[in-house]
């Protein structure tokens, strides 16, 4: 029996209920271990991940988006079920850092949407035409935005998506932040600066994959798109 990972919690939103099903049906259990709360259920086998799956765990991660500190785990996270504890006591000093380091916050999400339609090979490589126009406006919005904790991704696939940026932002500081870019955005040619959010913070976690844990890889065919693959 494997414990299934959607989060990790310090100070639980004072209205939260558990959703009525997780991944594979199973019940949506907040454990105490400690002084945080592990957000899990108990599976034979995690499903792969497609769409369906992946939004079932990325809806049951929001739900407690307003906790005090909140660690989310990506897709297909597990410990065996007889050590969550001994796993939980070996990383705490990681878990805890990491708790503090989201502790009040959420992520925003900026995506750079190129107006001029899909890029092809040459138009994503780093010295394509375009790439220094991108890469300035990306470095505007990171000055203006004026946050520590940020993330730049190119795209590096098709369709108008150039690339995007994560920041981690207070939640007091969502209208300032939103504020501070609109000038940048305001003035973007033939960019579309969009952002979106806010979101748990996936890109400001540290990765678990490495043992001991479980991860399940996509199925075959599948295309996902979701903050928590």
């Amino acid at each position: 029996m494997n414990h299934y990972l959607y989060a990790i919690v310090d100070r639980m939103p004072a209205a939260w209920r558990p959703p009525t099903n997780g991944l594979g049906d199973a019940s949506v259990v907040p454990r105490r271990v400690d002084d945080v709360v592990v957000i899990g259920s108990l599976l034979e086998t995690v499903p792969p991940a497609t769409p369906r799956t992946l939004a079932i765990h990325h809806d049951i991660v929001a739900t407690v988006l307003d906790a005090g500190a909140l660690l989310p785990f990506r897709y297909g996270t597990a410990v065996p079920a007889a050590t969550l504890h001994d796993w939980f006591a070996a990383h705490r000093a990681v878990l805890d850092a990491a708790l503090g380091s989201v502790r009040g916050c959420v992520e925003m999400s900026v995506k750079l949407l190129r107006l001029d339609g899909a890029l092809d090979g040459r138009q994503r490589g780093e010295s394509g035409p375009g790439a220094r126009q991108l890469q300035a406006l990306a470095d505007a919005l990171v000055e203006r935005a004026a946050l520590p904790q940020w993330r730049h991704r190119p795209s590096g696939t098709g369709g108008n998506v150039a690339a995007s940026i994560a920041f981690l932002v207070p939640r007091s500081d969502l209208p300032g932040f939103l504020a501070r870019i609109a000038p940048v955005a305001s003035h973007a040619t033939g960019v579309a600066v969009v952002p979106t959010g806010p979101w748990p913070p996936y890109s400001f976690v540290p990765d678990f994959e490495r043992a001991p844990l479980a991860r399940v890889p996509a199925a075959a065919g599948d295309t996902v798109d979701r903050r928590a693959s």
